[in-house]
């Protein structure tokens, strides 16, 4: 293999190495979207049902209310 042949494939390796630091980096990121859209989907749960029971303990307060 001559120099130029060296080059070539070096520079042939160099842009494999580019795409796949590129892959890796948008598969980071899919992975860190994920991740949050997970977490806002429980913090969704958690505050629907958060309201829930404050729903219900408000309606126990009206109900003695009214008893008394």
């Amino acid at each position: 293999m001559n120099l130029q042949d060296c080059l070539n494939k070096l520079a042939e390796i160099k842009d494999q190495l580019d795409l796949l630091e590129e892959q890796i980096a948008e598969k980071v990121r899919d992975e860190e979207s994920n991740e949050k859209a997970r977490m806002s989907r429980e913090r969704r749960e958690i505050d629907r049902k958060l309201a829930q029971l404050e729903l219900k303990n408000a309606r126990e307060r009206i109900r003695q209310y009214h008893v008394s």
